[in-house]
């Protein structure tokens, strides 16, 4: 059971699951070190960038593990809900991106290739001859949107297996995990043959989606060997992880750690909820989306800014009003659609749960 805490946790209209103010935080949290770590620097310090990326990704791992495994949500209505979550915001600032690079003729111009390629999620991977860090326009932060849709699509086929065992779930999700921590480790100590950036392809990040999506299905049964320090002490034993003093292939093991203190949270004390419930930092979380996307051009071209500061500055009112003008309101529009259509489909497929 969770302990008391001031935390609030409301209910979505339409009867979604609860939304826990903490988790907002978790993700303000997230997006402020990517900002400090682009704007600021701490590369000598530690890779806040990374950290941050990451630290969404376990949180992404096991909301994701909850809907499919836990609520039996149909992939039918995840995936709509992934899209009005996701495509409308990435799509404007993709195709915005693609035409002021080739006005300005920005890096290597951002080719139709390379467009086809981003606005289908494998940019990672293809071109090989356009990779996603090195081709001079700001999209390289789309790597990690990248991780996160090939993941979906794991989770996804595990759904549709329809297997009633959390536990076997859990377990199958972990071991994939842990396979592609092994990936990591093997391109690490390999790097002769190891791809080009491969800290930020699937078969290695993705560890940390499905290590902490597995992880969520198993958790019930760990609960109560976990004292309330655990969690914050994973956490800060991961960030000392993403030190650039210590040797590459520490970093690997991270995701175990993430996974733990971000599924353990409720297992917290009330304090570190009540910091991550705290308001401002639950409102970066809320508008962290649109912040990731439209901090890249201000982060690539700070240059041209009075200071870093002000380019911070002028980046985070980019994606806030990226948010309230565009992402959330066509969201809300999205998801009315589709309420219809699932609708229809509970009509017309009274018994069908798993399938598109």
């Amino acid at each position: 059971m969770e302990k008391k805490s001031s935390v609030k946790v409301t209910r979505k209209s339409g009867g979604n699951p609860a939304h826990i103010a903490y988790l907002d935080g978790w993700r303000g949290m997230a997006i402020v070190l990517v900002l400090v770590a682009h704007f600021l620097g701490t590369g000598h310090v530690i890779d806040a960038g990374r950290f941050g990326v990451d630290i969404f990704f376990v949180l992404s791992g096991m909301l994701i593990s909850g809907i499919l495994f836990v609520e039996n949500t149909s992939l039918f209505t995840f995936y709509l809900r992934r899209i009005s979550r996701i495509i409308p915001a990435f799509y404007l600032f993709t195709i915005i991106i693609f035409i002021v690079s080739r006005c300005l003729a920005l890096g290597d111009g951002f080719g139709f290739r390379g467009l086809a390629s981003t606005l289908i999620f494998l940019r990672t991977y293809y071109p090989i001859d356009e990779h996603i860090w090195h081709a001079g326009y700001p999209i390289g932060h789309l790597w990690s949107l990248n991780v996160e849709e090939h993941c979906y699509v794991i989770l996804s086929l595990f759904a549709a297996l329809s297997m009633t065992s959390r536990t076997k779930l859990g377990v199958g999700l972990c071991l994939i995990g842990l396979i592609f921590i092994g990936t990591n480790l093997f391109y690490i100590h390999n790097p002769s043959i190891a791809p080009i950036e491969f800290q930020i392809r699937t078969e290695t990040a993705g560890a940390y989606v499905l290590l902490s999506a597995g992880y969520f299905l198993l958790r019930d049964r760990l609960r109560k060997f976990v004292r309330p320090w655990m969690p914050l002490a994973a956490f800060f034993a991961a960030a000392v992880l993403y030190s650039p003093h210590l040797p590459k292939w520490t970093i690997a093991w991270t995701p175990c750690l993430l996974a733990f203190a971000v599924n353990h949270l409720p297992e917290t004390r009330p304090l570190v909820r009540d910091f991550l419930s705290w308001a401002p930092l639950r409102l970066l979380g809320i508008w962290s989306f649109s912040i990731y996307l439209w901090q890249e051009p201000f982060y690539e071209f700070r240059q041209h800014f009075f200071t870093p500061a002000f380019a911070l500055l002028i980046a985070v009112l980019a994606g806030i009003s990226s948010f309230y003008l565009f992402e959330r309101p066509m969201r809300n529009g999205l998801n009315r659609r589709f309420a219809k259509a699932a609708e229809w489909k509970r009509e017309f497929y009274p018994h069908r749960r798993g399938g598109l």
